[in-house]
């Protein structure tokens, strides 16, 4: 306490005994005394919150994640009046939600009960407008999140962000060593031996579990420890850590495609014109998305059938050019001929159309 009232004599930052509790584990009830009457702080108990964080003894459980889940709800929530388009919602979630996200993800291994319902709660979110409106999806989530050069609309992956951002704890531990919190690390739980050699135990907090993971994840990749910490340091240009590098390494990837390069323009039908052309990677999944989709007569309907039956067409004059006449044309101008002939079609058919 001397260290203390010291430090407050020459901050003037005084200790607040009502304001101040000290937490504990594994701590004998003698030694527990010994603290309450040196300090005169009370004992505090676990969980309790820092900075917004939960702070517990053990794993932490899915209901202590509440404060996370119900302030992503609480966005939401306040969002729900406003009469926002699919691309307003989509920028919402990437920058607001994950937002909130990268705080909690960036300091805590994520269980995946509670990304499930973050993702829950995004999802409704962008297909509905509303947390609790569960409306079927007309993209499954995985493409979803997907960057846009890939077919999807470049919201981060929960679960490769969340090991992405704790990637960051790793290339603490093993490039800054003369900050104080990694020589603890070091002297607790590796005896000043080699990080990357270090096997986790039963006791070790979930946090370094889960950066031993990463680790083990990363070098598998590259094949050798040398070669992880190669990539380490790629992802760490001028000594600070890019976790954006990172997550290109963790995200799941596929083939990029042609159609973001023509630049569909944003809003309600823009939304229709994305789910179709993400739809369309296969004739095959085409025409199951169109049976499925293109039912009823009203104004969507009709844009799918009459996109639907130009891509049949100009696909099979295409076919026909190559078979017959030798001819083969690029995708990207097969893919531009759908888009002007149905846009034409569109026009012809119904005149009164106009896209937003």
């Amino acid at each position: 306490m001397d260290k203390l009232n010291h430090f407050g004599d020459c901050s003037g930052l005084t200790i607040s005994l009502s304001k101040s509790s000290f937490f504990s584990a594994g701590i004998s009830v003698a030694d527990l005394d010994s603290i309450k009457s040196i300090t005169g702080f009370s004992q505090g108990s676990f969980p309790f919150r820092y900075l917004g964080i939960p702070v517990a003894d053990s794993r932490l459980t899915i209901g202590q994640f509440s404060p996370f889940i119900d302030k992503i709800s609480d966005y939401i929530s306040a969002w729900a009046g406003a009469s926002l388009s699919y691309a307003g919602r989509t920028e919402l979630i990437k920058s607001v939600l994950q937002g909130v996200e990268c705080f909690w993800l960036s300091v805590l291994p994520i269980p995946s009960g509670v990304r499930s319902k973050v993702t829950q709660l995004c999802r409704n979110f962008l297909w509905s407008g509303k947390c609790t409106m569960n409306k079927r999806p007309l993209v499954a989530w995985k493409e979803v999140t997907l960057p846009k050069m890939e077919g999807g609309l470049g919201i981060r992956n929960s679960k490769a962000w969340n090991k992405a951002l704790l990637t960051k704890t790793l290339w603490d531990i093993q490039a800054k060593t003369e900050s104080l919190w990694v020589k603890w690390v070091h002297q607790r739980y590796m005896n000043r031996g080699s990080f990357w050699d270090y096997q986790i135990k039963h006791e070790d907090s979930p946090l370094l579990k889960q950066v031993i993971a990463i680790r083990d994840e990363i070098t598998g990749a590259e094949g050798s420890v040398e070669n992880a910490i190669i990539l380490l340091n790629q992802w760490a240009p001028n000594g600070e850590f890019q976790s954006k590098l990172a997550y290109e390494f963790f995200r799941p990837k596929s083939p990029k495609l042609p159609w973001p390069k023509l630049g569909v323009k944003s809003g309600p039908r823009s939304r229709v014109g994305w789910v179709f052309l993400n739809t369309m990677q296969t004739i095959k999944t085409a025409v199951k998305w169109m049976i499925k989709e293109a039912k009823g007569i009203g104004l969507p309907a009709k844009i799918k059938k009459i996109a639907y039956a130009c891509t049949v067409y100009l696909i099979g004059g295409a076919r026909n050019k190559r078979n017959f006449e030798g001819k083969i044309e690029h995708p990207e101008a097969i893919f531009r001929c759908i888009q002007i002939q149905t846009y034409r079609s569109i026009y012809n058919l119904l005149p009164d159309y106009r896209p937003i």
